[in-house]
């Protein structure tokens, strides 16, 4: 029974400092994230990375319903042997990814936010061609995850702060 208590007292002094300090949700009612959501076209390269970053980006924002705002990607993704085995044969690779983004309000061209999301992810080449294959596509699929994740990250702060 005295833990329980304890329990609760501490749950109530670690919410303390919060409760002062104007900490709002950012997808809460009155949140940045909010008023975002739906209001935003994607534009991004037309590749498979490029659709599974506009995907990520629908999650994460909504799909435009209202485009006021239009978000620009350009994706550069590297691969970079990093595990080389005493047969010379390449036994893992880096993906590293960059996404230049800007958002810009519909038909005007000054950015009201802009940046550059910086990540990579890795794949095995062990195994058959096929199986090496897999690794590579899902290794680029979830860079283009995180790298839209940053995005968001990064839109949601410009939003915080205008």
């Amino acid at each position: 029974m005295l833990s329980s208590d304890r329990r609760k007292f501490l749950g109530v002094l670690a919410a303390l400092p919060l409760a002062g300090c104007g900490f709002t949700p950012v997808y809460g009612t009155n949140g940045s994230a909010r008023t975002l959501r739906g209001r935003i076209a994607y534009r991004a390269p037309d590749t498979p990375e490029g659709f599974r970053l506009r995907t990520r980006l629908e999650d994460r924002l909504g799909r435009v319903e209202q485009g006021d705002y239009l978000l620009t990607v350009q994706l550069e993704i590297g691969e970079e042997a990093v595990v080389i085995s005493s047969a010379q044969d390449i036994n893992r690779f880096n993906l590293p990814g960059k996404a230049t983004w800007e958002l810009t309000e519909q038909g005007n061209d000054t950015p009201l936010a802009s940046g550059i999301a910086v990540t990579f992810t890795a794949y095995s080449a062990f195994g058959t061609t096929v199986a090496t294959r897999e690794a590579q596509d899902d290794a680029r699929d979830r860079l283009a995850i995180a790298l839209a994740d940053l995005i968001v990250t990064d839109i949601i702060v410009a939003s915080a702060g205008r």
